[in-house]
């Protein structure tokens, strides 16, 4: 079969449904909208069946009809498919009024106005009833519904898989887990799935491939910047909101572990930054002269004075299982001290997500350690060149490849700090970020965008979820340099860290409702 824009799908280039939300909702803000992605997904639906049957003139074609953006993407693939000559009817599995999908309302208001087209709803005669057709299409529920079906889902499935024509479903099988390719008990079993833009992990694993049928990818138009820079819908997608029944402590938890005789403001501004990014609760270690007077000025900060070494490495023994995440270096100084507190940092968290930044970063250059892939080091390029024991011009070095190295060099996530960001962990994967202002080049900013990757880590990890290191870091890589943004739209291009960090909940909150979320 060779049909522009459609190929088999391969094992390696699968996705998370996390992947798939986030690409959508940076897709709309790269400028293609859903419902552009909508006409284009249903277009290749009929492109593909026509492919495969040689044409589709006077086949009856049957269109299992959902609510959401599944079912709209199978209410373009039946006008298509009418447009070239086939007998279309759809099935709607609801009544049309309980459509709530904006893109999705306004395809069926075609489907309802148009003669071409026959409509039934639930209940009238002939709903349903199937069996005589030549193409059947599942577009029920897609990726976004897991866990049992129940009528009229489950009816509508138990037609689609009695029928004796070609069964295709459109993005995963109705009812087939998209990540771990567990189906619920009467889920699809399609002859061809098409899937949107890459195909969904779970069609590959566990019984998905008995489900799934031949699996075909379609090119919908969604912009690969959608998946190469971090944008909004990495906020929307990988970091969870609170569940309803959230206790203190589910929002994650952040030590924060820096300052020192000479340096008080940086270490301030991660706590602070975590705490505007979400996280439940914020310890911060530092000399007492930094932390008594933190807390009493923020009393959300939870004071742990730093003593000598060995009363320290008591604390952190105990800290670091209690926190989701730790960050170490901002304002600590390069001494001895320092070292040794990293080396039983290391020691007593390892495995555990660490953000190392500043002065840290400098300490680790001093130690020689093989990190894990849950540490973030935060460097800009003249301090990743001093990572690799290079010098470099901060201005023309680029910050990819710069990421790359320093990361394979730790074996930890890596961001370069830059006009436009670079996120690469090991094994070479990258991430980029364009946002932020020049503005933002001013001493604590760096110290804001480690508060926020610390707390959505923390978050991550306090909720059960996988850490995600690399696309986690993006998210906040993202969220930092808009909040830099709406700071300089509102003061103008004079602005300090906790300006920034005054911005955050604005940026998160600007994210999610370009994902349609409150």
């Amino acid at each position: 079969m060779a049909c522009p824009g459609i190929r088999d799908a391969r094992p390696e280039e699968a996705v998370s449904v996390e992947d798939v939300r986030a690409f959508e909702v940076n897709s709309v803000w790269w400028g293609v909208s859903l419902g552009k992605l909508m006409e284009n997904a249903g277009r290749a639906v009929a492109d593909s069946i026509e492919c495969i049957k040689g044409g589709v003139r006077g086949f009856k074609v049957a269109v299992l009809a959902g609510r959401g953006g599944n079912g709209g993407d199978g209410l373009v693939a039946g006008r298509h498919l009418a447009s070239r000559g086939s007998i279309v009817e759809v099935h709607l599995l609801y009544d049309p009024q309980l459509v709530t999908h904006p893109d999705t309302r306004d395809n069926l208001r075609y489907i309802l106005d148009s003669r071409r087209i026959k409509t039934l709803t639930p209940g009238s005669r002939g709903w349903l009833e199937i069996s005589d057709a030549d193409i059947v299409i599942d577009a029920v529920l897609g990726v976004g519904v897991k866990g049992p079906l129940r009528s009229p889902v489950k009816d509508a499935m138990k037609a689609f898989n009695d029928s004796g024509g070609l069964r295709v479903s459109i993005d995963i099988p109705t009812g087939l887990d998209p990540d771990t390719g567990i189906p619920a008990e009467g889920a699809a079993r399609a002859d061809v799935t098409v899937t949107m833009h890459r195909p969904k992990r779970g069609l590959f694993a566990n019984q998905g491939p008995l489900h799934s049928g031949r699996v075909l990818v379609a090119d919908i138009g969604i912009p690969l910047e959608a998946e190469e820079y971090a944008g909004p819908g990495d906020v929307s997608s990988r970091i969870p909101v609170r569940p309803p029944p959230a206790y203190k402590g589910m929002g994650g938890r952040v030590m924060v572990i820096g300052g020192s005789q000479y340096y008080v403001g940086a270490p301030i501004i991660a706590a602070k930054a975590a705490s505007a990014s979400g996280a439940d609760l914020v310890y911060l270690a530092s000399p007492h002269h930094i932390a008594f007077p933190a807390s009493v000025e923020n009393p959300y900060i939870i004071p742990v004075v730093r003593g000598g070494p060995e009363e320290f490495e008591a604390a952190l023994a105990s800290f670091a299982n209690r926190v989701h995440a730790i960050i170490f270096g901002p304002g600590l100084g390069v001494t001895e001290e320092a070292r040794v507190l990293l080396e039983m940092l290391l020691e007593h968290a390892k495995g555990k997500s660490i953000v190392i930044d500043a002065d840290g970063l400098k300490v680790l250059r001093d130690i020689n350690v093989r990190l894990w892939r849950e540490v973030v080091l935060t460097p800009h390029r003249g301090e990743a060149g001093m990572l690799l024991g290079e010098t470099v011009d901060p201005l023309k070095a680029d910050p990819t490849s710069l990421a790359r190295r320093v990361s394979e060099r730790y074996g930890s996530t890596v961001i370069v700090k830059a006009p436009v960001d670079a996120i690469c962990e090991p094994g070479g994967a990258c991430r980029l970020n364009k946002t932020g202002h020049p503005a933002m080049a001013v001493g604590g900013t760096g110290d804001a965008l480690t508060g926020i990757i610390a707390s959505f880590i923390a978050r991550r990890v306090a909720l059960g979820y996988t850490v995600d290191t690399l696309n986690t870091v993006a998210a906040a890589a993202y969220v930092c340099g808009r909040s830099g943004e709406l700071a300089v739209e509102e003061k103008g291009e004079t602005i300090n860290p906790l300006d920034v960090v005054d911005k955050i909940p604005a940026a998160i909150r600007e994210a999610r409702a370009l994902a349609g979320e409150r």
